[in-house]
């Protein structure tokens, strides 16, 4: 029976975990293929949002004025993850500005990422767009790049993919996928 995997990614106010702020969270508990809940929170940085991030994301600070601050989103982000397992794209960017915070500490990050990197050494890029692209995922025809909950269903379908992608392969390469894995876990 697979367990519940946690999916998750956020967005910032920059790139420095030590820097900037979260300012949005989004996360989707999953078994299988069930849904089992979502988690999406505008935060509120305590600064200005950068003009060229406001750009990317669409989020504003007008949009996050009266959102409330990190530490009062924490502890439902906490409930909500548990200790499942912490699959993002790129996931040490988001588990850094989480760690921060003193959460997440013990949990299993899983990058797809670094997974896609192994499975798709020929990929022309690695990003999240790319990757869905590259393996058609499907994805919400109203979803919106560089949101947090969007970009975290996004991660779960590119995950799953890259494990149709892995179960493709002879079963002395997957071994040696799931022992490098191993290694990658964050």
């Amino acid at each position: 029976m697979p367990s519940i995997e946690a999916y998750l990614d956020i967005e910032t106010t920059g790139l420095s975990a030590e820097q900037d702020e979260i300012m949005e969270i989004g996360a989707v508990r999953f078994k299988g293929d069930r849904v089992f809940d979502t988690f999406n929170q505008l935060v509120n940085p305590g600064r200005p949002i950068p003009y060229k991030i406001q750009q990317l994301t669409g989020i504003t600070n007008v949009d996050v004025a009266k959102s409330p601050p990190i530490d009062q989103v924490l502890p439902a982000l906490r409930r909500f993850v548990g200790d499942s397992p912490i699959i993002g794209h790129n996931i040490s960017f988001d588990l850094g500005f989480l760690r921060k915070h003193n959460v997440f500490q013990e949990n299993v990050g899983i990058d797809t990422f670094e997974l896609a990197s192994i499975l798709l050494p020929y990929a022309s890029r690695y990003s999240l767009q790319a990757l869905v692209n590259h393996l058609n995922v499907q994805l919400s025809p109203d979803g919106q790049a560089h949101r947090a909950l969007d970009d975290a269903d996004a991660t779960r379908q590119l995950f799953d993919a890259l494990l149709d992608q892995a179960r493709r392969l002879d079963s002395r390469v997957v071994q040696e996928v799931a022992r490098v894995t191993q290694e990658i876990v964050v």
